[in-house]
This record gives C-alpha cells, sequence and structure tokens, in this order.
C-alpha cells in the first residue's frame, strides 16, 4: 500500500447511527453515492463510494462503538495505533471503541476527548482511507466546535503534533485556528458561543461539497433533513450546517477552490 497519508491528517469519515438504513437512503439522494454492505464482526457495515472510490463509511449503533457516540465521526491517521490510544486515554479522552483490526483496510478506535468530542484514531493497511477529496458529494474539511478551544487545541496538538495559525476569514466570520501538519491545514477549530466552557460538549463536524448548495437544501428539506445554521459566506464557498434525518449534523459547502489540499494519489488501485 502506497501511504497517502501523514499521522494527524482526518483519513476517513464514519455515520454511527441507530437507522443505518434511513441514513442509506437519504445520503444516496443527497450526494449520489453508491453503497455496498461489508460484514464487520455481528454487524453490517456500510461503505459508501463515488464512482467506485471510497468516500464514507455508515455504521449501526447498536454493533459498534457500543451505541455511543452517535453521528459522524472522523478518523485521524496514526503510525501506532496502540500508543496513540493509551496517550488519547493518558490526555483524558476516553476510549470507547479500543483498537480492533478491520478486515481489508486497517486497524481503528474511537476515543471521546475531554470536551465530549468522538474521534477515531486509524492506522491504514489494505486501506488508506478516502479515496478523493474536495469533489461533490465529497470530504474536504473537519472541523472541531467546541466550548473550550485553548484546551481542546492543546490536547490535539501534543497527541498528533499539530502547530497552529489563527486566522479570521476561515469557514466562519468569527476567529478560527487552524491545525497544520508543516505548512499544510488539516483541520480547523471553532469556539462554540457559550454563556460557561463547555457547557454544549464539543463536536467534530464533518464538511462535504456540494455542487449547489441550494439544491443541496432544497435536497435534504426534501427527505427529511433540516437546515440549521446559515447559509454563511466563507472564501471558500458557501456553507450551510443541516442535520440529517437522524438528527446527525453535518455541513455542506459549495466550495470554491479546494479546503484540504489534495498532495497525495486518489487512485483506488494503490488503496485497496
Amino acid at each position: 500500500m502506497s501511504q497517502r497519508f501523514r499521522p494527524g491528517e482526518a483519513v476517513w469519515v464514519e455515520l454511527c447511527t441507530p437507522r443505518p438504513e434511513q441514513a442509506e437512503d437519504f445520503y444516496r439522494v443527497l450526494f449520489g453515492w453508491t453503497v455496498r454492505t461489508e460484514r464487520l464482526g455481528t454487524t453490517t457495515y456500510r461503505m459508501c463510494s463515488l464512482q467506485g472510490r471510497d468516500v464514507a463509511g455508515i455504521s449501526d449503533a447498536a454493533g459498534l462503538h457500543g451505541g455511543r457516540p452517535r453521528g459522524w465521526i472522523a478518523y485521524f491517521a496514526v503510525e501506532d495505533i496502540h500508543r496513540s490510544a493509551a496517550q488519547a486515554v493518558a490526555l483524558g479522552g476516553e476510549l470507547v471503541t479500543p483498537p480492533r483490526y478491520l478486515p481489508a483496510a486497517g486497524t481503528g478506535a474511537v476515543v471521546i476527548d475531554p470536551f465530549g468530542a468522538a474521534f477515531g484514531l486509524y492506522q491504514g493497511e489494505s486501506r488508506a482511507g478516502v479515496q478523493v477529496l474536495n469533489s461533490d458529494g465529497a470530504l474536504c474539511w473537519n472541523e472541531l466546535d467546541t466550548g473550550e478551544p485553548e484546551r481542546s487545541v492543546a490536547y490535539y496538538r501534543t497527541l498528533f503534533g499539530y502547530t497552529i495559525r489563527e486566522r479570521d476569514d476561515g469557514p466562519t466570520a468569527r476567529p478560527y485556528t487552524l491545525l497544520m501538519l508543516g505548512d499544510v491545514p488539516v483541520a480547523g477549530v471553532l469556539e462554540l458561543d457559550n454563556d460557561w466552557p463547555n457547557l454544549i460538549p464539543a463536536k467534530w463536524i464533518t464538511y462535504f461539497a456540494v455542487a449547489d448548495l441550494d439544491d443541496a437544501l432544497a435536497t435534504v428539506c426534501a427527505l427529511g433533513g433540516t437546515p440549521t445554521i446559515g447559509p454563511v459566506g466563507s472564501p471558500y464557498g458557501r456553507l450551510h450546517l443541516v442535520k440529517d434525518p437522524g438528527g446527525h449534523t453535518l455541513c455542506l459547502i459549495q466550495l470554491e477552490g479546494g479546503l484540504r489540499p489534495e498532495h497525495h494519489s486518489c487512485d483506488p488501485a494503490v488503496n485497496r
């Protein structure tokens, strides 16, 4: 396998939901995904793809992660998952899914950080991660929304070795912290508007690109989802937070240029 992603990059996104069939129907129509099923222990995992390239997964909350967390989970690449999982816990996180080997993929684990945000660790083997970025219906950004940005940033910097860059022209009009690997931005951190720190649990938000934001919002509504916050203008395109019919939050953005740099090959043959 050719290594596409560096440690600390978001390499996979997965929706953990108690109603995977409903989610599959929603996202097939919204993003044009093709979905195939794979056995994962006693449960079924839904692999979602665009033109033969894997872009996301849908898991059954009853059969994975002990029913918690629910919603979109971002997985970050690591070199040694057992070491990274132990460090994530030592820094104050909770390991909800210990490292588990995934056939024809690699080894994954899920952690809840000290402020309530769920995220995954992934040591890729046969499958490096997503096989396309920034295209319509594909992952283009990951953002941590947190009531305690300084402590959250310190947690992830220690775990993944990020540097940071502050800016005020990110995907919102508010001050925004970029998590960097070298000179490459890999994720963002947005301060939640809380009366008290951590009043609202932190959450990783998955951004998906869409060809036309207004059309996508109309589709969301027609399929039983709910637009929540937006539209918001940004240097990268108009965006809108929405909830799918299961109540899981994601962000749709009509991209004007890529948010995530595509500095690795996206050839699916390399990563299977």
